[in-house]
């Protein structure tokens, strides 16, 4: 039986063509985006198309070095031109509890310099929100996909557990 895990939800803004906007996102979405974009490898040259590589790049590094200070240096580096305006939101846009309207940083995407850049502001996001403690490497030799899963998971699916359990009876039997 698998266990339930935990939906965390983030609410993030921007601004585009003069229109705030809500994104809300998981990062079961973006995980699924980002293995798509390995699986399939799109020829197109739409902005999202070049966003995912980059975001792949920050979780893998994230998961080869972690964060120490030159991982930090650099993901500020990247997201240094993004543009933040703050904004007092209306109510009825970003509900509180207390009904009083709440402050925000709303990002300027017309003012976006690059995809790269672009990428580095949505990892930023995944970081500070803590959604990448669930997102796992799958452990199967050759698979590169990303996961969310809970600590003991190895696999990104049951073909993929299957697979390496075999592999092993097999290297097992022959030796």
């Amino acid at each position: 039986m698998e266990k339930a895990l935990l939906d965390r939800k983030e609410v993030f803004l921007s601004k585009q063509r003069g229109k705030i906007d809500i994104w809300n996102f998981d990062i079961a979405e973006i995980l699924a985006a980002v293995n798509d974009d390995l699986e399939n490898n799109p020829k197109e040259k739409l902005p999202w198309n070049q966003v995912l590589p980059s975001i792949r790049d920050w979780v893998s590094r994230y998961f080869r070095e972690g964060v120490d200070d030159s991982f930090l240096d650099d993901l500020n580096s990247a997201i240094k031109d993004v543009r933040f305006t703050q904004y007092v939101l209306p109510h009825d846009l970003l509900p509180t509890d207390t009904g009083y309207p709440r402050c925000g940083y709303i990002a300027d995407l017309d003012k976006m310099p690059s995809p790269e850049a672009y990428a580095a502001n949505e990892f930023s996001r995944i970081l500070t929100s803590g959604m990448l403690e669930r997102v796992r490497r799958c452990q199967m030799e050759g698979c590169e996909r990303l996961f969310a899963g809970p600590p003991q998971a190895k696999w990104c699916s049951k073909t993929c557990g299957s697979k390496y359990r075999v592999r092993e009876k097999r290297r097992r039997d022959s030796s």
